[in-house]
C-alpha cells in the first residue's frame, strides 16, 4: 500500500477536485477532501455533468447544485469556495471528452494545483470515465509554487471501490465521519431514492476492518485512493485526442493490472 499520498501540507496548498455528478464530491473521498480543507488546504470542487436526473430520475438540475453546494460548504468549510458547474449534458461529456476539457481549461486551467483528485480509471459509469478523460485532456499548470512542477494526481472511487493493491493509499477519515455523513445527506435528492450513506459508510467501515490481515486496526474508516504516478499528468501527445488519452489509460490499466497480479502470484 501507498502511504505518500499529500495528505498533511503547508497551509495554502491548492486542491482540485473533478466530480461526475452533484453528490461524488462525497462519495468518492469527502472525507479525505474534508481532511485536506482542515489541515489549510484550498480545495476547488468541479462538476463536470448536468446534475437532472439522478438515481430517482426526477430531480432538478438547481436541486442538484444547491444540494451540492450545502455538501462542499460542511466538507470545506464556511467560507470555501463554492462548486463550479460546467453543466454538461451527460450524453455530449460522453461523446466529446475533449470538448469537456476545453471547459474545464477555461474555468481552471490558469490555476497551478499541489493535488488533482479524478475519478478512477477502474470506475465503471461511463460518465465517470469521461469525466477522467476530460481532466487528463486539461492542460493543468503544474505544482502551486513549482516552476514547471506537476501537481500529484490520485483517483478516488466512487461506483467501484479499490483493490487493496501497491498502488493504493489508505487515508483514515475516523474523525471525517461525521462531516461526510452530513455532506452526504444534503444531496435528499439522492439520498431519498437509495440508502447511500448507510453503504458508502458501510464501505468506509469494511475497508478499515478488512485492510489489515493480522493485528488491531484502530481506523474506524478508511477512503482508498489510487495513485495516477506513470499516467497523469498526460504527455503532449497522448493528449493530442480523446482517442490517445484513451489509449494512454487502457495501456497503463493493462500494465498496472500485470503488476497487481505479481504482486499477489
Amino acid at each position: 500500500m501507498r502511504s505518500d499520498f499529500p495528505l498533511e501540507g503547508p497551509p495554502g496548498r491548492h486542491v482540485l477536485l473533478v466530480a461526475p455528478h452533484p453528490d461524488d464530491e462525497v462519495i468518492g473521498c469527502g472525507g479525505t477532501l474534508h481532511r485536506l480543507a482542515r489541515g489549510g488546504a484550498h480545495a476547488i470542487v468541479v462538476v463536470a455533468a448536468r446534475g437532472d436526473g439522478g438515481i430517482g430520475g426526477g430531480a432538478a438540475v438547481d436541486q442538484r447544485e444547491e444540494e451540492c453546494r450545502r455538501s462542499c460548504e460542511i466538507l470545506l468549510g464556511p467560507g470555501s469556495t463554492p462548486p463550479v458547474f460546467l453543466r454538461l449534458p451527460p450524453p455530449d461529456l460522453r461523446d466529446d471528452p475533449a470538448a469537456a476539457a476545453a471547459a474545464l481549461a477555461a474555468r481552471v486551467g490558469a490555476q497551478a494545483f499541489d493535488l488533482v483528485l479524478v475519478p478512477a480509471p477502474l470506475e465503471r459509469h461511463p460518465t465517470h470515465t469521461a469525466t477522467l478523460l476530460a481532466a487528463l485532456l486539461t492542460p493543468l499548470a503544474g505544482a502551486a509554487g513549482e516552476a514547471g512542477g506537476r501537481g500529484a494526481w490520485w483517483g478516488y472511487g466512487a461506483w467501484d471501490a479499490l483493490p487493496a493493491c501497491a498502488d493504493v493509499a489508505e487515508i483514515d477519515i475516523t474523525d471525517a465521519r461525521q462531516a461526510k455523513t452530513r455532506a452526504l445527506a444534503a444531496h435528499q435528492s439522492q439520498t431519498g431514492a437509495r440508502p447511500l450513506g448507510a453503504g458508502i459508510a458501510g464501505r468506509d467501515m469494511s475497508q478499515a476492518v478488512f485492510s489489515r490481515l493480522t493485528g488491531d486496526e484502530p481506523r474506524k474508516a478508511v477512503e482508498r485512493l489510487l495513485a495516477l504516478d506513470g499516467l497523469a499528468p498526460l504527455d503532449a501527445g497522448a493528449r493530442s485526442s480523446a482517442d490517445a488519452a484513451r489509449a494512454a489509460v487502457q495501456a497503463w490499466i493493462t500494465a498496472r493490472a500485470a503488476a497487481w497480479a505479481a504482486e499477489r502470484w
